[in-house]
């Protein structure tokens, strides 16, 4: 197995894990009382729903690549490929918890939990592209994979 390979499983296998905390954490706050924590809560579970949506997505393209043969040339494009991607993601989380704050200084409880779930979902993209993308250059330069760092 690949450091690419295992890199790629690893992040999917952690956003799977995120996403299935934010549902569920969002499913638990529909029961309150207060319309910020729904709204929240809403947000967790529509943020969890995409991600778990990439996630799975990521992982079964990884599968048919390993099935089929995974040639060392076209893993390196692959962890290359998605080195960007977690760069271009980390300026978008940016922009996810700028919105995010923005709304959280509306008048209505509702639209506040919206914002405060969107920029909370924002900073921890933020902190998980940035990690990764940075973990990503580590791997690409030959050094070992560590599953259980970061």
């Amino acid at each position: 197995m690949t450091n690419s390979e295992v890199f790629q499983r690893t992040v999917s296998n952690r956003l799977l894990l995120w996403s299935m905390l934010s549902i569920a954490g969002g499913a638990l706050l529909q029961a309150a009382r207060s319309p910020f924590w729904r709204a929240f809560g809403q947000q967790a579970i529509g943020w969890g729903a995409i991600d778990a949506t990439l996630a799975l997505f990521g992982r079964r393209g990884l599968e048919q690549k390993v099935q089929r043969g995974y040639p060392l040339a076209e893993a390196a494009r692959d962890l290359r490929n998605l080195r960007r991607v977690l760069w271009f993601n980390t300026g978008l989380d940016v922009l996810y918890m700028a919105g995010g704050l923005a709304l959280m200084r509306r008048d209505n409880e509702a639209q506040r939990g919206h914002g405060a779930g969107i920029a909370f979902q924002g900073l921890f993209l933020f902190k998980f592209d940035l990690i990764h993308a940075l973990l990503a250059k580590e791997n690409a330069s030959g050094k070992a994979f560590d599953s259980n760092r970061g």
